[in-house]
């Protein structure tokens, strides 16, 4: 074997030296963008669940008061929270708005309140009542599914799928 017929079977075997390098490097490292789904708890605001269960506008008379309007509106919190509700009652008359209460009022989880309001009206008053209920805001979780860019090799995009 001549000097040279060494050189060239020295290339050959460093050029597959280099060609087997590569091919590692290309099946083993992480270069492919791959995109998974993941699930995370993430908190959010909500407004809290009630129902009405009653509204009630009758116009009553006492010694004390005499001729008056009452509004009662009985809250029920439907919710696994609890919190400050707000029910404001409203009486109109054949001028425009008559009276406004406002009443605030804790409630906890599957509590009921009755909220009275009352307006102080004359004989015969032609009177009508409308309210309005603000639940109070509580912070809940929910499960939420994200996307995320991987990287993967070609081993494990063929061995792990």
């Amino acid at each position: 074997m001549t000097e040279n017929e060494k050189k060239g079977i020295g290339k050959k075997i460093i050029v597959g030296v280099i060609v087997v390098v590569a091919i590692a490097v290309v099946m083993f490292i992480p270069m492919i963008p791959i995109e998974e789904a993941y699930s995370e708890t993430e908190p959010y605001e909500r407004d809290c669940t009630y129902v009405v269960d009653d509204w009630d506008l009758t116009e009553e008379w006492s010694l004390s008061l005499g001729f008056y309007v009452q509004s009662d509106v009985t809250v029920r919190n439907t919710d696994q929270y609890g919190g400050t509700f707000q029910v404001v009652h409203k009486l109109n008359d054949i001028h425009g708005l008559f009276g406004t209460v406002t009443d605030s009022f804790s409630l906890g989880a599957g509590g009921s309140h009755t909220s009275t309001a009352t307006f102080d009206t004359r004989m015969g008053q032609d009177t009508l009542g409308t309210y309005s209920v603000t639940a109070p805001i509580v912070i809940d979780e929910q499960l939420v599914t994200k996307y995320r860019t991987v990287y993967k090799s070609i081993v494990e995009l063929l061995i792990y799928r």
